[in-house]
């Protein structure tokens, strides 16, 4: 464990917690300069754990979750996918996020909400939602650059390791299923991809298409392993 990660943690807080809407983004900005440096020994994670070893035992689960931190403000925690999986697309509704990949590299494809249509047929909630399609980008753990969603951009997306398996850092903010005003408690939505006519192509040049919210795909499902909780973070807990 090192001092970068607490630094990381500590801005998180101050990013976060805080109630003054003209300070998040620069907040936000500094944030995401320390969440580029981090690494997997940053996180005191050993690196077998993105290991093509460890994804060729035959009961293993093809995405491992790592819980890391959780409040009523912000989550941090780390994903592991094996080669070549995919994270299904799924949405980030009214959250800002950053991701670093901290082993490997993942192919991500966003996309940024325009329009949705809702109804209530037979008790499920059907959804509809009209979206630009994001340039394709590819992140590694040898370049620094972060992954960044807001409420308003890239707020879905769906996440591929190539070239061996990958390990991704995230900080989500507000936490799913925290209450907040307008939506509720907001869960994490799946979707398929739906083609408009033509190529899609708006005014502006920008591709779109339409998303389908959907149960949780089959092939999703997550090992677990538990986190060994840094002294920094149960100091934060006991100060309030």
């Amino acid at each position: 464990m090192t001092t970068l990660f607490a630094r990381v943690f500590r801005q998180a807080k101050v990013t976060f917690e805080q109630t003054s809407a003209e300070r998040l983004l620069s907040n936000l900005q500094n944030l995401r300069v320390l969440v580029e440096q981090l690494t997997l020994a940053d996180l005191n994670l050993d690196t077998t754990i993105a290991s093509r070893e460890t994804f060729q035992q035959s009961t293993k689960a093809p995405c491992t979750f790592i819980d890391i931190y959780e409040n009523a403000y912000f989550t941090m925690s780390v994903f592991i996918l094996r080669e070549n999986y995919t994270m299904p697309l799924h949405d980030h509704p009214c959250m800002h996020g950053l991701l670093r990949v901290v082993s490997g590299k993942v192919k991500i494809q966003s996309y940024t909400e325009i329009d949705r249509r809702e109804e209530t047929r037979a008790g499920d909630l059907l959804r509809h939602v009209l979206v630009n399609v994001e340039q394709e980008k590819v992140f590694s753990a040898e370049k620094g650059e972060s992954a960044m969603l807001s409420p308003s951009e890239r707020n879905y997306h769906e996440i591929t390791a190539i070239g061996g398996p990958a390990a991704f850092f995230d900080i989500l903010s507000p936490p799913y299923n925290v209450d907040i005003p307008i939506y509720g408690k907001r869960s994490c939505s799946f979707y398929r991809k739906l083609l408009l006519p033509g190529d899609g192509a708006a005014n502006d040049g920008r591709k779109r298409m339409v998303l389908e919210k959907i149960p949780t795909p089959d092939h999703y499902y997550c090992d677990t392993e538990h986190y060994e909780t840094p002294e920094f973070m149960f100091a934060s807990a006991a100060s309030k």
